[in-house]
């Protein structure tokens, strides 16, 4: 299946891919994936090319699901650098989240013009 639209991140080095499906929520489930959406990461290389893909039930996307699964993205992201959130690079991280979010909703808006958030 091809994706419904990507978006850039890491100075537009990495990409993630995501999928909006057209099912019941209890697809997901029975995928033993989330409810609403579900992280599943690809990478092979930590800094360059497609990162991962998120995947969502198009009739129940939220922003409190979007987040949710970027969350897993960055966390990955953070991981697959070797480093955890400390004190001193929270900033850095929370804005990294950021730019995740940002990116990700305009992509939307431009693949999905009707879903109203």
């Amino acid at each position: 299946m091809d994706y419904d639209f990507k978006f850039d991140f890491n100075k537009r080095k990495q990409y993630c891919e995501v999928y909006l499906w057209d099912v019941h929520p209890t697809t997901f489930a029975r995928w033993q994936a989330g409810r609403w959406g579900y992280f599943l990461p690809t990478w092979e290389n930590a800094n360059k090319d497609k990162f991962g893909e998120l995947h969502f039930v198009k009739g129940r996307l939220r922003f409190d699901t979007i987040v949710h699964e970027l969350e897993h993205l960055r966390v990955e992201w953070i991981w697959s650098h070797g480093e955890t959130i400390t004190r001193k690079n929270e900033e850095k991280y929370t804005s990294f989240l950021d730019e995740l979010t940002r990116r990700f909703i305009r992509e939307l808006r431009k693949a999905e013009p009707r879903i109203k958030l």
